[in-house]
């Protein structure tokens, strides 16, 4: 009986540390999943400002008119991509997050009064600003160059 009940010990032992790993991992990974975000984001914006400076670069010779439409092209299209990836980003971050409130208490305590405190209300609107509004202007821009 004395051997069992060792066993049944280690065991929890085991799983308790187990399950403390797993949800320092989970922490962790929310906040690799935000900075990466930001970090994509950051990413995106400046390869569009190459193209931005490339093609006013390329608008001031005649002879370039053509590859400055290419140009806008491979703007347009790197545009909505960043829409697209910034899109998909965002809603498997929102997944973590939940994820990461429901199984870690610690984490729900700070995201909750986080909120309650009014300087949680706009948390995500700097994701909407990187994930939708950047990708979209850069959009517009790129085509009204067409």
């Amino acid at each position: 009986m004395g051997d069992d009940s060792d066993a049944d010990a280690r065991a929890q032992a085991l799983a308790h540390t187990q399950r403390i790993a797993e949800d320092g991992r989970l922490w962790q990974h929310t906040l690799h999943e935000n900075t990466m975000l930001f970090q994509r984001g950051n990413l995106f914006l400046v390869g569009q400002s190459l193209f931005a400076v490339a093609y006013t670069t390329l608008l001031t010779s005649e002879h370039h008119l053509v590859a400055a439409r290419v140009l806008a092209a491979f703007g347009l299209v790197l545009a909505l991509t960043w829409l697209y990836v910034g899109h998909r980003h965002r809603l498997y971050y929102q997944h973590v997050q939940r994820r990461a409130v429901e199984r870690l208490p610690e984490y729900a305590a700070t995201w909750s009064s986080w909120s309650t405190r009014g300087e949680g209300r706009g948390r995500g609107r700097s994701i909407v600003l990187i994930a939708y509004l950047l990708p979209a202007l850069a959009v517009v821009m790129w085509g009204r160059c067409w």
